[in-house]
């Protein structure tokens, strides 16, 4: 991996975003870019067009980019008092329509617009974040339909788009990866004293470490944050 090369980090203001950030320095990167919905560039899923005018902005810097780290999603909607669902009368039009559109639909564009610029010289990653539940061999508990579902949507694009990218660009590795229960304001509501709770700091580590030690012949596969593969 090319640390003279750019490493992007979308959703780098947010808390795992930020601890992401700083992970991706300590393995030498100089330029790392943090967008985000205040940033500038910005990007905003309900707007593609702000997603194509910041991967301009990438290309223009005339360098390729070893590390693009999705960190965005959705679990519950403060905004509008919605939670994920426990049962199917729960399940509400417009808060699906959020959770695909920024869990599934929004990092399909990016990956869109950005997997075009990752390095094709040298080992390059498109990490996404996604999570545990989004796996339908290992649900076992039922509930939270809309996220469950986008998740598994996301994971669906990753697979996908590693296979396509084998043919384009087969230094470039797509992985979607599990960051466990972290602190911050997207799970606060579901920390629960049983679970396994880091600081985003802890979780960025760990997912890192992951990113640091992939081999191009594990693209298309779905990580937990201890480095073990997860089933789809």
């Amino acid at each position: 991996m090319n640390t003279e090369n750019l490493a992007v980090v979308i959703g780098g203001t947010g808390s795992i975003g930020g601890a992401i950030s700083e992970q991706i320095r300590s393995l030498g990167f100089k330029e790392i870019i943090k967008i985000g919905r205040m940033t500038n560039p910005s990007i905003d899923f309900n707007d593609e067009q702000t997603i194509k005018n910041a991967a301009e902005f990438i290309k223009n810097k005339k360098k390729a980019i070893s590390i693009l780290f999705d960190a965005t999603g959705i679990l519950h909607d403060e905004e509008n008092n919605q939670m994920p669902e426990k049962t199917l009368k729960n399940i509400n039009l417009k808060f699906a329509q959020k959770n695909f559109l920024i869990n599934t639909i929004g990092p399909s564009l990016l990956i869109k617009h950005f997997a075009p610029l990752l390095d094709s010289e040298q080992k390059s990653v498109f990490a996404t974040l996604s999570a545990k539940v989004g796996s339908i061999s290992d649900n076992g508990f039922g509930g939270w339909y809309s996220y469950r579902a986008s998740k598994a949507a996301l994971n669906q694009l990753i697979k996908t788009a590693s296979i396509e990218m084998k043919i384009k660009n087969k230094n470039s590795i797509f992985i979607a990866l599990h960051p466990g229960t972290v602190k911050s304001k997207l799970s606060k509501p579901f920390q629960k004293s049983n679970l396994k709770i880091q600081t985003p700091e802890e979780s960025a580590a760990h997912l890192i470490t992951i990113i640091k030690e992939l081999k191009t012949s594990e693209t298309g596969k779905f990580f937990n944050w201890d480095g073990t593969e997860l089933p789809w």
